[in-house]
């Protein structure tokens, strides 16, 4: 039989006893799989419309937020400048776009526009695989965009052989500036049980951008902790408990991207706390039938209060803010025939909820509450079918029913079908061709927690989000030389823009024209991503470009939140060396990212006009230095933005609510900067 050559990680699903199918194994489980002999640190690993980020690339760069870890593909961008602020944008849409999981956690909702909406400790992540256009139906309701899926480490993972406990030790720090320490133990309290305990704490005290000066949203601190209990009952069951607990507290503007009142603006404290817990059950047996069970439920709290001296002109009121989500799903999948076809199916339910507390009379005026939920259930159905040796089918879909409660208890209820087909062929080893047509339905759930107390906001009768995604991947692999290609076009009908604002030049938030309604046409985007690589045992050498451009009545849009950010085409060039046969341990990577500018009269989907778009090219080069003394100690060196560049990255939003003003300008990236680590195993 002839078997897939792509490059692949293949996770282990939770224990050491059995193992998770691949994505290979889903497209075709009748082949087996060739993994190419070198991952190196310096490439996403990607199949078809899939790309993993492993584990060893964020332990090599260092790697403290959503920029550094997510720094290595081009349709993959993050914006925000500050950690608080950082938003996850691929091919262009907002995380938020996109069903996310950590550890089967659910990060649904929105505290509020202008921060990020993602926060997990790279510390102990294992892998983060990304679905790009069509997401997983197991994912759950709601991946319009497509899906993240973030695995952390669990103590058999952790664990060497013949090892039953251990330790490990990270110090490090960063001369533009701050300070970065992680410490995990974990072991085996039986043979059977395995228990990992971690902490994070990461303080930035303030960075600056290339023109040495301060960038006031800059100032953070972070703790995060991580408890994950294993349990292997018997040969092909796995238990799992996973607790994340989030603490990120930071000095920004209120618009975190943005300086509105020039160098000067009204700072805010932002205090955000996340706690999140999940158990997942695993069985396989006979490696024909697998079974998983998921439940979770995760809480934050956003609070915000200004800093000093209120401005008469850049003021909000302070903020309590809360945002949780609840549920469980179940699937089961089996595997049946020579040829090793496998159907699936599956039920889902989530509660997602989000609040304001701590509000005047004022703001609970017109029968507004401040409170808001969404019930969703759903379930799905899908088949795989190994037609020929070189030819797999795949087709299914989900279906899900909406329930929102707004803000005045009136209650909106959307549903809808998310059908997919997907033909792969692989007509010889190294080659597949993936043809994709999916459509993907998006009910109504809870706004942006922050306008919440706005009385004056309203919501219009609303329909479901739907969105079509036609694509073709094609991939090329024989283990010296790589290439990717993907072509897609997207058709997104019956947005739900929260922020629609009439009246032309007034201000937002208190205005009587400010409203949350579907857009009467489409969005359309079409894109494309490619990337080629070279790998030798001594060097390898990849180089990736995306774009896509995103239109609304045939005009390309300006950047809109919970939907995307609009940029010129993005490139990125990795180099990895190993120069001594000798010292294998020893590793060089270098990574560059670009980014053209663009200048073009953009739609504005607040207002409904026009408006002048100009974003400046970038482009910021990183060296790494990896060297592995021994197997329980390795040195970490890293030289950031090495030419020192002033920039901001063209994914954090300019054109949007809070900077349409004359004399605004973004909050840079930092400037240069060296880091420097010191791992222990023990």
């Amino acid at each position: 039989m002839k078997s897939i050559s792509h490059t692949i990680l293949i996770p282990a699903l939770t224990s050491m006893t059995f193992t998770n199918m691949t994505r290979a194994d889903e497209y075709n489980t009748s082949k087996s799989v060739n993994l190419s002999p070198l991952v190196t640190t310096a490439q996403a690993v990607s199949h078809t419309n899939v790309s993993v980020i492993d584990s060893k690339f964020i332990a090599n760069t260092q790697a403290r937020d959503l920029r550094e870890v997510f720094n290595k593909n081009a349709e993959i961008q993050v914006g925000g400048s500050s950690q608080i602020a950082q938003k996850l944008y691929i091919r262009g849409f907002e995380d938020r776009m996109f069903r996310v999981r950590i550890d089967g956690i659910t990060q649904s909702g929105n505290l509020l526009h202008h921060q990020g909406n993602l926060f997990f400790d790279p510390f102990l992540v294992k892998n983060i695989e990304i679905e790009k256009g069509l997401a997983n139906v197991e994912y759950g309701a709601g991946a319009l965009a497509g899906g993240i899926n973030i695995t952390t480490k669990n103590a058999f993972d952790l664990l060497g052989a013949n090892r039953n406990y251990g330790a490990h030790f990270n110090i490090g720090g960063q001369t533009n500036k701050g300070v970065d320490t992680s410490l995990a133990t974990y072991g085996k309290i039986k043979e059977n049980f395995g228990l990992v305990a971690s902490y994070n704490f990461d303080d930035v005290p303030y960075y600056r951008s290339g023109d040495g000066n301060k960038v006031s949203s800059s100032p953070a601190k972070a703790h995060n902790a991580l408890f994950k209990l294993t349990f292997l009952p018997k040969e092909n069951h796995s238990f799992n408990v996973n607790y994340h607990f989030n603490n990120v507290n930071s000095v920004s503007p209120y618009a975190a991207n943005i300086l509105t009142l020039g160098a000067s603006p009204q700072l805010y404290a932002s205090k955000l706390f996340a706690h999140s817990v999940s158990t997942q059950y695993d069985y396989l047996f006979n490696k024909s039938f697998h079974l998983h069970w998921n439940a979770f439920y995760s809480r934050k709290n956003l609070s915000l209060s200004p800093t000093g001296i209120y401005s008469s002109r850049d003021h909000e009121d302070p903020r309590d803010l809360l945002l949780s989500n609840l549920g469980s799903d179940i699937s089961l999948k089996h595997y049946f025939g020579e040829s090793r076809h496998s159907l699936k199916y599956g039920l889902n339910y989530q509660l997602i909820s989000t609040k304001e507390r701590y509000l005047t009379t004022e703001s609970l005026k017109n029968n507004n509450r401040a409170y808001e939920k969404t019930a969703i259930y759903g379930g799905f159905i899908g088949a795989n079918f190994n037609l020929l040796e070189s030819l797999s089918l795949e087709l299914g879909s989900r279906y899900d029913s909406f329930v929102y409660e707004d803000k005045v208890s009136k209650t909106h209820n959307t549903q809808g079908f998310s059908p997919y087909v997907s033909l792969l062929y692989t007509p010889i080893n190294e080659l597949s061709l993936k043809i994709t047509q999916n459509y993907n339905t998006r009910g109504v759930m809870p706004m942006d927690a922050s306008i919440l107390a706005d009385p004056s906001v309203t919501i219009k009768p609303l329909k479901a989000e739907g969105m079509h995604n036609t694509e073709f991947d094609m991939d090329y692999d024989n283990s010296l030389f790589s290439a990717h290609i993907a072509l897609y076009h997207q058709y997104l009908k019956n947005f739900i823009n929260t922020y629609v604002n009439n009246a032309s030049n007034t201000a937002v938030h208190g205005s009587e024209n400010f409203s949350r309604q579907n857009m009467d046409s489409a969005i359309r985007i079409l894109g494309y991503e490619a990337n080629i690589g070279l790998d030798f045992s001594f060097v390898d050498v990849h180089l990736g470009v995306a774009q896509n451009f995103p239109t609304y009545n045939n005009k390309t849009i300006t950047d809109t939140f919970e939907l995307m950010a609009v940029s010129g085409r993005s490139y990125y060039l990795s180099a990895g060396l190993r120069p001594f046969s000798a010292l294998p341990q020893f590793q060089i990577l270098w990574l560059s990212r670009f980014s053209e500018g663009i200048d073009y009269q953009g739609y504005n989907m607040y207002r409904g006009e026009l408006a002048s778009i100009n974003k400046k090219a970038y482009n910021v080069h990183n060296i790494y230095f990896t060297y592995d003394v021994k197997s329980y100690l390795s040195l970490r060196l890293a030289f950031l933005n090495i030419t020192n560049k002033t920039y901001a990255n063209p994914y954090t939003p300019l054109n949007e609510l809070y900077s349409m003003d004359s004399g605004n300008t973004p909050l840079y990236e930092p400037g240069f900067s060296t880091k420097f680590q010191i791992a222990l195993s023990f």
